[in-house]
């Protein structure tokens, strides 16, 4: 299940999928008029070789276009040679990692962030997981629109997209759409197409702001941002 914390405290943060919910409607980000350069990110990457290639090859595409439309060029290292001693703030590891198994509602949790594992922050995915939410798409979809290395692939990139925002973002709070939703249809985590997996408008505002200092991830444990305030007025 997800956890939530609020303040500038971050706690563990994750994303979960759920199988055979209707649709959640997205809001993309307003286009800024002067957008910044984008800023790189480097971030350790650790891959089990049991992933096929072809689905590292998209988890890292994948990931990439999603922050590359916020002004972040997320820049891979890797660990064990001279970037494991660089400044990179953030490690991800994707592994054969069994989830426990969540029966209510069917809930697969895919991703999670440890915001104060030491040396740096960790994002953790779990393959076999992610292989849940690919299976479960295919079965209860109409036609399979791609191979399932690339299904795995893209639901891989969009859980470690959604962690990373929680490091940039410094928060453990979720959006009711968009990239930063804590539960996600299957058929949707595992769509060809990436429209729904877009920051949200609110976030993308003030992380670009930040994006502009010159030290943009320095100062992320404080003052994080929070979609507590931001919930939408029950109608």
């Amino acid at each position: 299940m997800v956890r939530r914390s609020g303040g500038s405290r971050l706690g563990m943060a994750c994303v979960t999928v759920i199988a055979l919910i209707a649709t959640v409607a997205t809001t993309h980000p307003t286009a800024s008029t002067a957008r910044p350069s984008r800023v790189p990110l480097n971030v350790l990457l650790t891959v089990s070789t049991n992933l096929p290639s072809t689905s590292r090859q998209i988890l890292t595409t994948e990931a990439e276009r999603i922050w590359r439309k916020e002004g972040v060029e997320i820049d891979w290292k890797v660990p064990g040679l001279a970037s494991e001693s660089s400044d990179a703030p953030l490690r991800v590891m994707v592994v054969a990692r069994p989830q426990p198994t969540i029966r209510e509602q069917g809930q697969w949790p895919v991703a999670e962030l440890l915001p104060e594992a030491t040396p740096r922050a960790l994002a953790i995915a779990s393959i076999t997981s992610a292989q849940r939410v690919v299976d479960e798409a295919t079965r209860v979809a109409v036609r399979q629109d791609a191979p399932e290395d690339y299904l795995l692939g893209l639901v891989l990139g969009r859980a470690v997209a959604h962690e990373i925002g929680h490091f940039l973002l410094a928060t453990g709070t979720h959006a009711e759409r968009g990239l930063m939703r804590a539960r996600i249809d299957a058929r949707e985590f595992a769509a060809v197409h990436g429209a729904a997996f877009s920051l949200d408008g609110d976030a993308s505002r003030w992380l670009r702001e930040r994006l502009t200092s010159a030290s943009p991830f320095a100062a992320r444990g404080v003052g994080g941002f929070s979609y507590a305030f931001r919930a939408s007025p029950a109608k």
